[in-house]
C-alpha cells in the first residue's frame, strides 16, 4: 500500500535527482568552456559536447556506484563531498580512456592532471553547495 508520503516524497526526489544530473553536467560543460577560452579556441556546443562527453559518461558510471543520487549522501554534506571526491577519482580514468580510445585524442599528462585537479575543484564546490543547502531544507 501506498502512503501519501510515499506519493509526495516521489516527485520530490525526481526533481532532486534531476537537478543534481543537470548541475553535473553543467559543471563539465563549465569545465571546458573556461578551458577552450583560457586557450583562446573557440567556444561551441560541439566542441563543448566532444570533450565533456567521456567525462560526463565515466561520471555517470562513478557517481551511481557511489550513491550520489541519494538522499543520504546529497542532503548531508560531508557525505556528499567525501563521495563526491571518490566518485571523480573513478570517473577521471574512466573519461580519461574513453577519450583516448573512442574519441581518439592523444594522452597528455597535462591535460589529464589539469582535469583531474580543476573538474575535481568545481565537482566539489558544486556538490558541496548543493548538499549544504539540501540539508538545511529537510531540517
Amino acid at each position: 500500500m501506498t502512503t501519501n508520503q510515499e506519493l509526495t516524497t516521489a516527485p520530490d526526489n525526481a526533481a532532486r535527482v534531476i537537478g543534481l544530473i543537470v548541475g553535473d553536467v553543467a559543471i563539465f560543460a563549465l569545465f571546458v568552456i573556461i578551458g577552450r577560452l583560457s586557450h583562446e579556441e573557440g567556444v561551441n556546443a560541439d566542441a563543448v559536447i566532444n570533450v565533456a562527453a567521456p567525462f560526463v559518461i565515466g561520471w555517470g558510471i562513478a557517481a551511481p556506484l557511489m550513491k550520489l543520487y541519494t538522499p543520504a549522501v546529497s542532503e548531508h554534506t560531508k557525505t556528499a563531498l567525501q563521495r563526491t571526491a571518490l566518485a571523480w577519482c573513478v570517473a577521471a580514468p574512466i573519461g580519461l580512456v574513453l577519450r583516448s580510445l573512442v574519441w581518439k585524442h592523444d594522452f597528455k599528462p597535462g591535460f589529464a592532471i589539469t582535469t583531474f585537479i580543476f573538474n575535481m575543484i568545481l565537482l566539489l564546490a558544486w556538490r558541496g553547495w548543493s548538499a549544504y543547502r539540501a540539508g538545511k531544507r529537510s531540517s
